[in-house]
């Protein structure tokens, strides 16, 4: 049996959002604006965000997408300007509640063909946890988290609540860089920190929960990294050398630094095919995930062709392809990627 194409690494949006509840004043409360039968203006606040087209919102849009791209299986996340860290607690419940219940419409019209993850108002971190318990009801199979929460890192251990119940509760954990730090410091247009500044936070959380040994507290926990981990694939022999050389690095983190990256699982949305090769060397075949980070603008296209452009062939193709997700997803139905020998 053929294993089963799964982008991992996809993002969608509601039609609508739900009013701003009654008592609370919001300057960057999202909302959207018809601009014509298949299009949408989303606004934060009076402030323009961007155009889309309904196939962040349509299911049977996406499902004919997936059709002419050849992709199996489909998993969701909402864009992570929805996260909505930085608004009021009690807004940010109502907002991600909407956003939860929207994708798992979606989801429903399509089972077999798209998967959904959720997002939780993690500044409220009991808020957050029973939140999770809404899920498996939902039919939602993760959570999207950002790699901070209003400049406190995901690595932090007042969200060890949060990780306990995902883990209990069998939920994947996609980690996404958002609102990078140091955007005062590059130089070019605004959309420097999303070229430079995602991938440093995804480096940064990666780094970070490993520091802490997350895994060592929550051994079942599923993590996922999206754009391949950020930098970690370039810093990772760095960080090795300096563990080595240094008692305080391993304090906590009791293994390797590389050894502990290959516990964690990563997309393949990194843009070069010479990259993802790397990555799949260095951190293993069974833990890379093909995701194509669309449908925004700069989605990775010919998702199965830049896969295979990496250089790998057969069960490591086939896994990265869909064995790996299938696996992390529990999909009875598509083949699971076949055991992977660790890297040398």
């Amino acid at each position: 049996m053929r294993v089963g194409l799964i982008d991992f690494h996809t993002h969608f949006l509601p039609p609508s959002y739900p009013a701003l509840p009654a008592g609370i004043t919001e300057l960057a409360w999202p909302r959207m604006v018809a601009t014509g039968d298949h299009t949408a203006m989303m606004f934060i606040g009076e402030r323009e965000f961007r155009s889309f087209d309904d196939l962040y919102w349509n299911p049977a849009q996406r499902v004919a997408a997936l059709d002419r791209t050849g992709i199996d299986v489909q998993v969701m996340s909402p864009l992570p300007e929805i996260l909505s860290y930085w608004l009021d607690a009690r807004a940010a419940r109502v907002l991600t509640d909407a956003v939860n219940a929207a994708g798992a419409e979606m989801a429903a019209a399509a089972p077999t063909r798209l998967k959904c993850l959720g997002v939780v108002a993690l500044q409220d971190v009991p808020s957050a946890v029973q939140q999770l318990e809404d899920f498996r009801g939902l039919g939602l199979v993760g959570v999207l988290v950002g790699s901070h929460v209003n400049g406190v890192s995901i690595a932090d251990t007042r969200f060890d609540p949060f990780f306990a119940a995902a883990e209990r509760l069998k939920l994947l954990v996609h980690v996404h860089g958002i609102k990078p730090a140091g955007l005062e410091r590059m130089v070019g247009p605004g959309l420097m920190g999303a070229v430079l500044g995602i991938p440093h936070e995804n480096t940064m959380a990666v780094a970070s929960l490993m520091m802490r040994d997350i895994l060592g507290t929550f051994p079942q926990l599923r993590l996922v990294f999206t754009h391949g981990g950020g930098g970690i694939g370039a810093v990772i022999d760095r960080m090795t050398h300096v563990w080595e050389k240094f008692p305080a690095m391993r304090e906590t983190l009791k293994v390797p630094p590389l050894d502990y990256a290959r516990r964690f699982h990563y997309d393949s949305a990194v843009f070069s095919p010479e990259y993802l090769g790397y990555l799949i060397r260095r951190l293993g075949a069974s833990q890379l995930l093909a995701g194509s980070d669309g449908p925004t603008e700069i989605g990775q296209t010919d998702l199965p062709g830049f896969v295979a452009r990496a250089g790998v062939e057969g069960a490591a193709l086939d896994a990265v392809l869909g064995g790996n997700a299938a696996r992390l997803l529990g999909l009875a139905g598509l083949q699971e990627c076949p055991s992977m020998q660790e890297p040398s």
